[in-house]
């Protein structure tokens, strides 16, 4: 299963990181807007886009990397999940009013000998991550050597395609289930 996991790394960082060029992600997207203004954002880009029209990592994110992921996994019959993680201090201050953003990362898992196991796809070697996977535990998921981010969800990668908004995700960060009007927080999107 590792060498499998490491082909697909290898294989994203081939479509990809390569070729990334030297535009932001704004200019990227603003560009991108003129031929398909239906995309608001790099959230709304579907797996099928981002292979399709070659986008740069940088450009899609750490969300659209799991997505993509988790597509090339179940292409290969793997079932591959997204680990939402939140950065905690951020978390913390939507939660007492005080911010409306709060800044994730999205990693992957896959069950390997009964166990998921965690692992960073933005990072074109593997190096599995230290988790056991529970809400609101605390994981190093940017690979900093700090465990400043929390565990929000775990979400099945063919559920986690519709993830097409920022606030979607937010919803995500603040309670593991989007579809939840309880825990629905409306994040500063400019």
């Amino acid at each position: 299963m590792e060498k499998i996991i490491q082909d697909i790394l290898t294989e994203m960082d081939t479509m990809f990181r390569a070729a990334m060029g030297v535009r932001s992600r704004p200019e990227y997207m603003a560009e991108y807007r003129k031929t398909h203004p239906d995309i608001k954002d790099s959230f709304a880009l579907t797996v099928e886009q981002i292979i399709q029209n070659k986008i740069p990592a940088q450009v899609i994110g750490c969300t659209g990397v799991a997505k993509l992921f988790c597509e090339l996994a179940k292409k290969r019959g793997i079932e591959a999940f997204v680990v939402c993680t939140v950065k905690y201090n951020d978390w913390e201050a939507v939660k007492n009013g005080e911010n409306r953003v709060m800044n994730g990362h999205q990693i992957n898992a896959v069950e390997i000998d009964g166990r998921l196991c965690v692992f960073d796809a933005t990072k074109p070697v593997l190096k599995f991550i230290d988790s056991d996977l529970t809400i609101g535990a605390f994981i190093d998921s940017t690979g900093t050597g700090k465990s400043d981010y929390m565990i929000t969800a775990v979400v099945n990668g063919n559920k986690f395609q519709s993830v097409d908004t920022g606030r979607k995700l937010m919803n995500l960060y603040a309670s593991g289930d989007m579809n939840n009007p309880e825990f629905t927080i409306i994040p500063l999107i400019k």
